[in-house]
C-alpha cells in the first residue's frame, strides 16, 4: 500500500474529559466516513499532548 492509499485525522480536544466526552460521536463519524470512502481503518490511537503557554 501506497501513501497515496492511506489517510491520517488528526483531532485535538483541551483535556482527557472532552476526548471521553466525544467518543460516541467520533465513533459514528469515523463509521459512516469509513463506510462512504470505502475505506478500512488500520488503527486508532491516542497520546497526550503537551504544550507549554510562555508568559507575556
Amino acid at each position: 500500500m501506497g501513501k497515496e492509499d492511506t489517510s491520517l485525522a488528526l483531532t485535538l480536544w483541551d483535556d482527557e474529559d472532552a476526548l471521553d466526552a466525544s467518543r460516541p460521536v467520533v465513533d459514528r463519524i469515523r463509521a459512516e466516513t469509513t463506510a462512504e470512502q470505502h475505506m478500512e481503518i488500520l488503527g486508532v490511537d491516542e497520546f497526550e499532548v503537551l504544550t507549554h503557554q510562555l508568559r507575556e
